[in-house]
């Protein structure tokens, strides 16, 4: 079973996934990918090894270098040798691909007594180096845009770059001789591009800067260098050859993945002989993100605030995130160990085999158990009410209150066209129209209700309070699973609110935003509840939520 975890090293979060028992490997991807990269070799290797892979700084979910000053390749080296320690790896066999083969390789140079074998595989030694202006052109800064147009600049960049080296000439000699990658393929290239986002040239321009030719003259390591017949760096492999360091080698294979996948592990098992068994570390997060293994598998948390003070728990509309709420997470951390998650299905945690809201329930109880932080007063945003009511009922000794933000109570008509239309697929496209399609989706919520309405009765009488980041980060995680991002919402939708309340023993704030037609029906269901109190506001800013919310759960 593969594993995802955060360690904070240096102050700073660093993601990877996990498998298998066994003395550790460890593998690091390209740019601008992340750890999804190797989730075959996950699978392949977790019989005989533990298997690391990690998120490089900027990449996946790990957090950035400092930009300042410009981030090379030895920062990353460093970086890495401060997450092996952090990890309690003193010594490991080490991948690296393509970018992350020179941060390999210079990890081995400053590092060499904490190397087995250093494997890397596709380095890049062009004479000299490309030069800035190939640099800055080649990598184009990535900016979010207010009208969602970055995510097809990203996608049309995903696809040339499959198609041309440098991606930015389309003349027939820039042509590769590869196939394009299918829409499932060219999404998960995308979605990493995305998620690096600006942080997405930072170690792909250090390593276009790096010169990695004088650092082999310097490397004692155990080291092989190492490409397939069908990679453009495959020629690359003479002047290494020409240049080969002591305690080195050079393996040059054919393009088939069986032969490549045999080699690497007659390496693995040559670098991690007599090697001990990996003992994993416990998490070390007291605040920022973490993961909270249940029963179906993992969810994400992000912590807030001081561990001592008393916990709120804030579930966000659906379908959303745990960058749904971050704004008001952070405007009540002060005195509060605010909490947000991934629900099941959505981000970075697992999906449920039986999607109600019984489950979820059960799931958002388990969290608050595992976390060690109840009863904790839990805010529900919209759809989410169901969720956080079902919480309550199976588990009332968790719940210290629950606040109800907008919660819905559609007709019978009205639930069958919201089953049908409100999450609509969001699979990966040709055109990669999937990515604008959820933007405008998203978007369209904070403006008119249903989000699918366009008539001048569906107009909510607020302002668009929604930033373009937090758009583009609930874009990233709900696209990561495209079949799983409405099962929440569904459930949430055929959930029978009103009988539910009415059996709820904890304390019950609704809050009720005046002239929003989101909320027409808030104040019906208030009076469901035995212990109820309706609360009206104005403003939809996350500061004066704050304090509605302060004054709810106060009371």
């Amino acid at each position: 079973m593969i594993r995802r975890e955060f360690i904070n090293v240096d102050g700073q979060e660093v993601h990877f996934r996990i498998a298998g028992n066994g003395p550790p490997i460890v593998l690091l991807h390209d740019s601008p990918r992340s750890s999804v990269l190797h989730l075959p070799q996950l699978e392949h290797f977790a019989d005989e090894f533990t298997v690391i892979a990690l998120d490089t700084p900027g990449y996946g979910n790990s957090a950035p270098l400092p930009r300042e000053p410009r981030p090379e390749i030895g920062d990353f080296a460093d970086s890495l040798a401060a997450t092996l320690t952090a990890l309690a790896i003193e010594r490991c066999t080490l991948y690296g691909f393509h970018t992350s083969s020179k941060i390999a390789l210079e990890f081995a140079v400053r590092h060499p007594t904490r190397v087995a074998i250093a494997i890397m595989d596709g380095l890049n030694l062009p004479p000299g180096g490309p030069g800035d202006e190939f640099i800055a052109r080649y990598m184009k800064p990535f900016e979010v845009n207010d009208d969602g147009s970055h995510l097809a600049t990203a996608w049309s960049r995903s696809r040339d770059l499959h198609r041309f080296f440098p991606w930015f000439d389309t003349t027939a000699k820039s042509r590769l001789p590869m196939a394009l990658p299918n829409e499932t393929q060219l999404h998960a290239y995308t979605l990493d591009l995305l998620m690096a986002g600006a942080n997405y040239s930072s170690a792909y321009s250090a390593a276009m800067r790096y010169l990695a030719l004088p650092r082999l003259a310097q490397l004692t390591a155990n080291a092989v260098f190492m490409c397939r017949d069908n990679d453009p760096l495959y020629p690359y492999l003479d002047t290494i050859e020409q240049n080969l360091p002591t305690n080195s080698k050079v393996l040059r294979l054919g393009g088939e993945r069986e032969p490549w996948l045999a080699r690497l592990r007659e390496l693995f098992r040559a670098g991690t002989l007599g090697q001990p068994d990996y003992r994993e570390t416990s998490s070390n997060a007291v605040t920022g993100q973490c993961y909270v293994s249940l029963p179906h598998g993992q969810v994400r948390v992000c912590l807030r605030g001081p561990a001592d003070a008393p916990a709120l728990l804030l579930v966000h509309d659906l379908p959303g995130s745990i960058h749904s709420l971050g704004a008001l997470a952070e405007a009540l951390a002060a005195k509060r160990r605010v909490i947000t998650l991934d629900l099941p299905g959505e981000g970075e945690s697992d999906p449920l085999a039986a999607p109600d809201c019984a489950q979820f329930g059960a799931v958002i109880a388990g969290v608050l158990r595992s976390l060690g932080v109840a009863p904790a007063d839990v805010y529900a945003q919209h759809w989410a009410a169901p969720l956080a009511v079902e919480c309550a009922l199976q588990s009332p000794a968790l719940v210290r209150s629950l606040t109800l933000d907008g919660p819905l109570l559609p007709g019978k008509s009205e639930t069958r066209q919201l089953w049908k239309r409100y999450c609509p697929s969001i699979a990966p496209r040709w055109d990669g129209s999937h990515l604008i399609a959820l933007w405008h989706q998203l978007r369209d919520r904070e403006l008119n209700w249903p989000w699918y309405a366009h008539d001048t009765h569906s107009i909510r009488n607020r302002s668009l309070t929604v930033s373009p980041k937090t758009l583009h980060a609930l874009v990233t995680d709900l696209v990561k699973q495209p079949n799983h991002y409405g099962d929440a919402c569904r459930a949430a939708i055929e959930y029978r609110l009103a009988e539910s309340m009415s059996r709820v023993a904890s304390p019950v704030a609704t809050l009720l935003a005046r002239d929003d037609v989101r909320y027409d029906k808030a104040a019906k269901l208030a009076r469901k509840a035995t212990a109820a109190r309706l609360i009206e506001y104005d403003a939809r800013t996350p500061e004066s939520l704050a304090a509605v919310l302060a004054e709810a759960v106060a009371g």
